[in-house]
């Protein structure tokens, strides 16, 4: 994720085929060292989560280049209405207010950062969302801060139901 070269490289693959997009998925592709072909497991990802929450955007705060609040301006790529990959934003702060937590003790309100590329995870506000969330590093300067894996089971609560009873019993387990 990290490198302007790295989201580069990614996007120029994914632009070209659906396959490269899911080998940019560090526990699926054979070439990394952390590959598991159940890395993206629920068991796994709630097992690697700092958090797993049931949480709800409240702010975005999208940031420039240089890492500061940067008022969005377009047009961006792909005529979307917020970046996409190649825009000039470094990524995007998602303030969420935790409703719920199964894993760990999580904050009433957590700041995540989700970069600017084509592979994001997007948040939208007055949605509720079952959130995996680690701590990852990126490019300076932003460096360490809570995130949500791309390629993991984040999602929207209301398409993933059984999601949720699966957390709930992973959760109930580590009681």
């Amino acid at each position: 994720m990290g490198s302007v070269l790295g989201r580069v490289a990614f996007a120029a693959a994914a632009a070209f085929s659906a396959s490269a997009a899911r080998s940019y998925c560090p526990g699926t592709d054979k070439g990394f060292s952390g590959y598991s072909p159940n890395y993206y497991s629920v068991a796994n990802e709630f097992a690697r989560s700092q958090y797993v929450v049931l949480a709800s955007m409240k702010r975005e705060i999208w940031l420039g280049e240089d890492g500061k609040p940067k008022a969005l301006k377009g047009p961006f790529q792909f005529g979307g209405k917020r970046p996409w990959g190649f825009d000039p934003y470094m990524g995007a702060y998602y303030d969420v207010r935790v409703q719920r937590s199964f894993k760990g003790t999580a904050p009433s309100h957590i700041r995540l950062f989700s970069e600017n590329s084509t592979a994001r995870f997007w948040l939208e506000s007055n949605r509720t969302y079952l959130l995996f969330i680690t701590r990852d590093e990126f490019d300076p300067p932003i460096r360490y801060k809570l995130t949500i894996d791309t390629c993991g089971n984040s999602t929207e609560l209301t398409r993933h139901k059984d999601l949720l009873r699966e957390v709930r019993r992973l959760a109930a387990r580590r009681r």
